[in-house]
């Protein structure tokens, strides 16, 4: 009796000392057979777009030239759970690493034990309760809310002066039309390309105004969704005007911002981190190609709890480096969360909770919280 009561107090000692621990830690959120996702998850990533080709006619003697199209790039946020979430203060961010690339920190710089370091950051608008996702429901949201295919043919006709011939543009006809999605994470205020849709909510970018160490205004927003990037949905961890105040480090305080030392090919480079706490992250992917990866922009190797222990593309080289002759085969593909019959995939893991598929808004028009 007594060895068996022994036993379960060094069981519960043990155990309170994981507790103990895990508080520290970036917290675990996995799905299994037992259990379910609790909370809303980023469900598909397009960013390759489409490709096309440009051809001339006959009298110019110029062969067919191959393009690639991507700003009809989206984001689809799912709830998988069976309460009503909402959207109201949570952000789309891009990691501060890029996973393509080989750094070593300097010093005790490396940040990934710490917290999670965002490059920009978009935030839904709201009080709170303004904008509930239901369970079940999945929202777009796009870079562009726009029907492309009919944008790119009346830029050009525009350009052109004149209506240009559609035959010579083999493959625009697939450019997505995603004029009635939910939101738009290309602000009215800050597009440079006047793409913007005024009749589609936009995600608003963190904007501090004018940066005395940037010497310019300064703009955090979302901008664009590479081949190379850590996307994460997060709860803000301060207010828009807090952080706009007190983002910078000074010699009296620590900000929300950071000067990172590292090094990038044996050359010194300081890159600016935005803080995210651990325990203020929902969700996340990591994209890059297989052959391109150098490291995991969420966390340090040894380090066990992570937020995404993989990686996914659509490719396995950049772009660039792929022959223009399978261009074709990426071409209108996604990154799109498995389901295993019963629910979504969520184990911390992009390289098996998403599969490479054709983008689900491929062949249909993209309507409102679409499930």
């Amino acid at each position: 009796m007594r060895t068996s009561i022994a036993r379960l107090m060094l069981a519960m000692l043990f155990l309170s000392g994981i507790v103990a621990c895990a508080r520290n830690e970036a917290p675990q959120r996995r799905s299994n057979s037992r259990s379910s996702v609790d909370h809303l998850v980023i469900k598909e990533v397009f960013y390759i777009g489409h490709a096309y080709v440009q051809s001339f006619p006959k009298e110019y003697n110029l062969s067919p030239r191959p393009n690639w199209y991507s700003d009809e790039a989206y984001i689809t946020i799912h709830n998988p759970t069976s309460e009503v979430k909402y959207l109201d203060g949570l952000a789309l961010c891009s990691s501060a690493l890029d996973p393509s690339v080989a750094v070593k920190f300097q010093g005790k710089e490396d940040y990934r034990k710490e917290y999670l370091g965002v490059s920009t950051i978009s935030y839904f608008p709201g009080s709170g309760k303004q904008h509930p996702i239901n369970p079940g429901q999945t929202i777009v949201i796009a870079k562009y809310a726009i029907d492309h295919a009919k944008d790119f043919f009346a830029r050009l006709d525009r350009d052109n002066g004149s209506p240009v011939d559609r035959s010579l543009y083999a493959g625009v006809d697939d450019f997505l039309d995603l004029s009635k999605v939910d939101w738009e994470w290309t602000n009215a205020e800050t597009d440079g390309e006047g793409k913007n849709n005024p009749s589609i909510p936009d995600l608003v970018p963190i904007y501090t105004g004018y940066d005395k160490e940037e010497k310019d205004d300064v703009d955090f927003g979302l901008k664009e969704i590479t081949e190379t990037n850590g996307i994460a949905l997060i709860q803000l961890p301060w207010t828009p005007e807090d952080f706009a105040k007190n983002y910078p480090d000074t010699q009296e305080r620590r900000g929300y911002r950071h000067t990172v030392n590292t090094l990038i090919t044996h050359h010194h480079n300081a890159i600016k981190v935005i803080e995210i706490p651990f325990d203020k992250a929902i969700d996340c992917i990591i994209v890059c190609p297989k052959k391109e990866y150098k490291l995991n922009p969420y966390s340090t190797s040894d380090y066990k709890d992570t937020f995404d222990k993989g990686f996914t593309s659509v490719t396995d080289n950049f772009i660039k480096s792929t022959p223009t002759k399978d261009w074709e085969k990426y071409s209108g593909l996604a990154v799109i969360r498995k389901w295993d019959g019963k629910k979504v995939v969520d184990d911390n893991n992009s390289t098996s909770d998403f599969m490479v598929q054709p983008a689900s808004l491929r062949f249909k028009k993209a309507t409102p919280s679409g499930n």
